[in-house]
């Protein structure tokens, strides 16, 4: 028996930008926790929407927009 057959496969993380409500196409496929997603999200931010710091308010859209695949 495979140790992925005990434990199971470990979803990874997914989010785009456009879930919610944002005009951007860009996506995050295979994070594997929230503190990764929200660092590649913060780059993102900050290199293509000159955002230096990401509102509560969309921390908490995003959290609620996360997928697991």
């Amino acid at each position: 028996m495979k140790i992925m057959q005990l434990f199971g496969k470990k979803k990874k993380l997914y989010f785009s930008c456009s879930k919610i409500g944002m005009n951007c196409g860009f996506e995050v496929k295979g994070a594997s926790n929230e503190d990764e997603l929200m660092e590649i999200l913060k780059i993102h931010a900050s290199k293509a929407h000159g955002m230096t710091s990401i509102p509560q308010s969309t921390i908490d859209a995003i959290k609620s927009n996360v997928e697991k695949k």
